[in-house]
């Protein structure tokens, strides 16, 4: 059960900012040591000789009382552009990367200008990375790189500030279980290694009341009634058939008419929105996109914002809304459409193909079982699109690619997840967290919640976790070169007796598949174009695989296990490298799983994005990556960065 004592107003406010605000530098300092190769920024006892200077010697000092006082261990942080430095203190070392680091930060700037010992503030210390930063820019583009993100930076803080505020409220007066919709309307902090994890560019402070999922928000769907002749969709399987409800409101407003008309859901922020573009308002005035207003079904803004959860058809409506949250606009753009589709069309030849099998009804849901018949993952299929698709000779390709964008939805099918299942299965992204007021992640929270108050075995917990996930997950690629973009957003995880029991898998707009294994399959080119923007190499398809998977996905989970057990990540590691060694022990003939065990038990290195420098070089939406230690291999022993 969530439930917190009463905190004054005024003090819960400003505990508010402090988290929000400490939670934006760890990532920050994480983001910028993960991307510039630093591993451990821990010093032991030899400090570096450019903090030696007599300016310098009043803040050694506190950091070491800083030190004693929360157990931590010094750190330095070279600048070496810009020749200045970072110190504090970290109090848990992890292997991913998810340092904690203690209370007191120190910057060089700071002791310089004030020749005394005095911690800097969150500006200081942003404003020292940006300036590092901004080395890796021409002169003429420094300043201008150095606002945007500094806009964003606050931005994301200020959001996260409002969000637990309301948590903090909510806390104080409310005693409720932690279901799934919950769990979609959790996630406070965001991604631990993105600069601005909770930026929302376009969205008022009103706009948040209305439509953000960290405040609790549900709304019913806004629709338009679309003229049969611009209405542009495509399916797997049977079309969906439309609301009983926006049928009704179409038949009321049109008459007669509305034969010729077809209902498409809209976010009612989108709806506003898109009346305001010339060619869409020129469709409104001449009668081919009818307004119907908020006559649709109630729903749940998830973690990704934009896309909406209907609890009682099963649905989520994957909207556009013309609003940057983190790196880019959320509109579904022709691109993301083919993806998406390519990639049901893949996912649905491996099922008939026998490999890949339904989930118990035609529903779009799907179980895939492993060769030993143990069910593994299920993956919640998109089944289909819609949206408006003006003649070439009403508009330019630009602006029919704009309304297509800011119109088109995407239907994902999950019937699975009835009322019972709601009541046990949780968005897994938001189980690392720690709410305000909080001293466990909500991990620790449900598993209470499901296993009679109790915590388990981790090693148990984690094992069987890994089975139902980490091996399926390999599996389908081994087997069929399909590499699911299983980050912790996109993942779901159902308990029962506080154990894991099914895991699933969301959003096939992030699948990458292998050319090479599309090709063997016959996928390419009779499911498949050649030149799909779904199919990539087998390097690329597994590369993103072990970020997803290993990077993202294990590393967070396991770096919030070890840390509230008190214990080395490297304890869990060894759990994860077991399980793929017994594992490869029982695999016989399976020789393309073998080749993907062995890679992750003795490479060096495994990828990670760089949403730090490649977002404030503009490039957020291609972010570049770079390589960290892989704490698979390194867990029985030290690596030295």
């Amino acid at each position: 059960m969530l439930h917190q004592q009463h905190v004054p107003l005024k003090a819960a406010s400003d505990r508010c900012r402090e988290l929000a605000e400490r939670s934006a530098l760890r990532g920050l300092l994480n983001s910028f040591l993960r991307e510039t190769g630093i591993q451990d920024p821990r010093i032991g006892e030899a400090w570096p000789a450019f903090v030696e200077s007599s300016t310098a010697t009043a803040v050694k000092a506190d950091i070491l009382r800083q030190r004693s006082a929360d157990h931590g261990e010094v750190f330095v942080l070279a600048l070496d552009r810009s020749e200045e430095w970072i110190a504090g203190t970290v109090t848990y070392f992890s292997m991913i990367g998810q340092h904690v680091y203690g209370e007191a930060l120190y910057t060089s700037t700071t002791v310089l200008q004030n020749d005394s010992c005095q911690t800097a503030d969150t500006e200081q210390v942003v404003e020292a990375l940006l300036l590092e930063l901004s080395y890796r820019e021409p002169k003429a583009s420094r300043k201008q790189r150095v606002a945007e993100l500094r806009a964003q930076i606050y931005n994301s803080i200020r959001r996260t500030v409002l969000y637990l505020e309301r948590a903090m409220d909510n806390a104080g007066r409310e005693v409720t279980c932690f279901d799934y919709i919950r769990s979609e309307q959790a996630l406070l902090y965001g991604h631990p290694f993105h600069p601005t994890p909770k930026s929302s560019e376009g969205f008022s402070d009103e706009d948040l009341t209305a439509y953000a999922p960290e405040l609790g928000s549900a709304f019913p769907l806004h629709y338009f009634a679309v003229a049969s002749e611009l209405l542009s969709e495509e399916w797997i399987g049977e079309s969906r058939p439309p609301s009983p409800a926006a049928a009704e409101a179409a038949r009321r407003r049109l008459g007669e008419r509305a034969i010729n008309y077809r209902p498409l859901p809209v976010h009612p922020w989108q709806a506003e929105y898109i009346s305001q573009l010339s060619t869409v308002r020129r469709l409104i005035d001449n009668g081919r996109l009818v307004p119907l207003g908020a006559v649709g079904e109630k729903v749940y803004p998830t973690s990704s914002v934009r896309t909406v959860w209907d609890p009682q058809a099963g649905i989520f409506y994957k909207l556009p809304i013309h609003v940057r949250i983190t790196n880019f606009i959320r509109e579904n753009t022709s691109e993301q459409l083919r993806r998406t589709m390519d990639a049901a069309a893949v996912l649905k030849r491996a099922q008939l193909e026998g490999y890949y099998t339904a989930g118990g009804q035609d529903d779009g849901d799907g179980a895939i079982r492993e060769k030993s018949g143990v069910e593994g993952l299920r993956i919640l299929q998109e089944t289909g699109y819609q949206t408006v698709l003006l003649p070439n000779e009403e508009a330019d390709d630009a602006d029919r690619e704009a309304v297509s964008s800011a119109l088109a939805v995407v239907y994902r099918h999950a019937v699975a997840l009835d009322v019972e299942e709601q009541s046990r299965c949780f968005v897994v992204a938001s189980l690392f967290e720690v709410p305000p007021g909080r001293k466990e992640p909500l991990l620790f929270e449900a598993v209470r919640q499901s296993g009679g108050g109790k915590l388990p075995d981790w090693h148990a917990w984690l094992s069987a976790y890994l089975r139902l996930s980490l091996l399926t997950l390999l599996r389908l690629f081994a087997d069929k070169g399909i590499s699911m973009e299983a980050h912790v957003q996109n993942s779901l995880l159902t308990l029962a007796d506080g154990m894991p029991v099914r895991y699933y898998v969301r959003d096939l707009e992030g699948i990458s598949v292998s050319r090479e294994q599309a090709i063997a399959h016959g996928w390419t080119p009779d499911t498949v174009p050649e030149t799909s923007p779904v199919l990539y190499t087998q390097a690329e398809a597994w590369l993103r695989l072990q970020y997803y998977l290993i990077v993202n996905h294990l590393g967070a989970l396991i770096h919030t296990v070890a840390r509230f057990d008190q214990k080395s990540e490297a304890v869990y590691w060894q759990t994860v490298r077991q399980v793929l060694l017994d594992d490869r022990a029982n695999l016989g003939r399976f020789a393309g799983l073998v080749v993907c065990i062995d890679d992750l038990l003795n490479k060096r290195s495994l990828p990670a994005k760089a949403n730090l420098i490649s977002r404030f070089q503009g490039r957020g939406e291609t972010p570049d990556f770079v390589e960290i230690p892989n704490p698979i291999y390194y867990c029985g022993g030290e690596f030295k960065s």
